[in-house]
């Protein structure tokens, strides 16, 4: 087989702070230096600099370079590489391995905090980030789809077009590539709901809760205009029936963005248009969401 291009020998050392360690130490610190207590050992010969900036992309680092050459950065590690958005229990989960694969005639990588499998790897799936040898973001979006509830995988499609990280061609070209593989059938089933101009996560998440649950699709981020005068940028716009869904997502916002927002909202209310707030807590209920926008809609003459 050969060799991939992206998949290059490891450094002794990474800028975000993981190095591997031999008897003699590594290249600037001797091996007692290396033991300082500021040095964290997350697998044998490995060690991460507790001082690093992002504590979790020192340990995807450091699995990267602890593991053998022609192993790759997959799913759910190589989403957060890609700085894709994850939903909150895998995000913040500090016990979950890092998952890397090698390519079939390499040895499964075997690592504490490493979760090591085989996986087939064509190398046009391959690329690297932030000098990481890791799957592409099509192959890191289909991978993730085995282990992601539908609403959160059209949240991270959502962010791979809106980054032009990849376009809905190869998305399309990834699902007709791996039928039969694990998740396959949800990727497809999300696919039809992918929309780049939803810009953030939240605003992804609570489409995807609507549309899924039968509420016709909206249009994204568009703005609103009467009498030729701009009124708003909508986070969720259907035109005929005159209705918004905005997605709040902030925690702290000035008394000035308040006050702004008071008044875009009354502004559209004065014009005809139906407001409806929804936020972070409303995620937990999407039935109740699903359903007050579908009554706003009917009684505005929507079907």
């Amino acid at each position: 087989m050969t060799e991939s291009p992206h998949l290059s020998p490891r450094a002794n050392e990474h800028p975000f702070g993981a190095f591997l360690v031999t008897s003699s130490g590594t290249g600037t610190m001797t091996h007692k230096q290396t033991r300082a207590a500021r040095f964290v050992t997350p697998s044998r010969g490995v060690r991460i600099d507790a001082l690093a900036p992002d504590e979790g992309l020192a340990r995807t680092a450091a699995a990267s370079i602890a593991c053998a050459e022609g192993t790759v950065l997959t799913d759910l590690s190589g989403a957060s590489l890609w700085d894709l958005p994850l939903p909150p229990w895998i995000e913040f989960d500090d016990d979950r391995p890092v998952s890397v694969a090698a390519v079939p005639d390499r040895a499964r990588p075997q690592r504490r905090d490493v979760h090591g499998r085989r996986l087939r790897l064509p190398d046009e799936h391959l690329t690297t980030c932030r000098s990481i040898p890791v799957t592409t973001p099509p192959r890191t979006w289909l991978d993730c789809a085995q282990y992601l509830p539908i609403e959160h995988l059209i949240a991270m499609g959502d962010a791979v077009l809106r980054r032009r990280l990849a376009t809905p061609a190869e998305l399309q070209g990834m699902v007709t590539w791996g039928r039969g593989r694990r998740g396959v059938a949800i990727a497809r089933l999300s696919l039809p709901h992918l929309d780049p101009r939803s810009e953030s996560p939240g605003e992804s998440l609570a489409r995807a809760h609507l549309v899924l649950a039968g509420v016709p699709r909206p249009e994204c981020n568009a703005n609103i205009i009467e009498n030729g005068e701009w009124l708003a940028r909508a986070d969720m716009r259907w035109r005929r029936a005159k209705v918004i869904v905005e997605y709040d997502g902030a925690v702290h916002l000035s008394e000035g963005q308040r006050r702004a927002d008071a008044t875009r909202r009354n502004l559209l209310q004065g014009a005809g248009w139906l407001v409806i707030v929804f936020t972070a807590n409303d995620l937990r209920r999407p039935w109740l969401m699903a359903n007050l926008v579908k009554r706003a809609l009917c009684e505005r003459g929507e079907r």
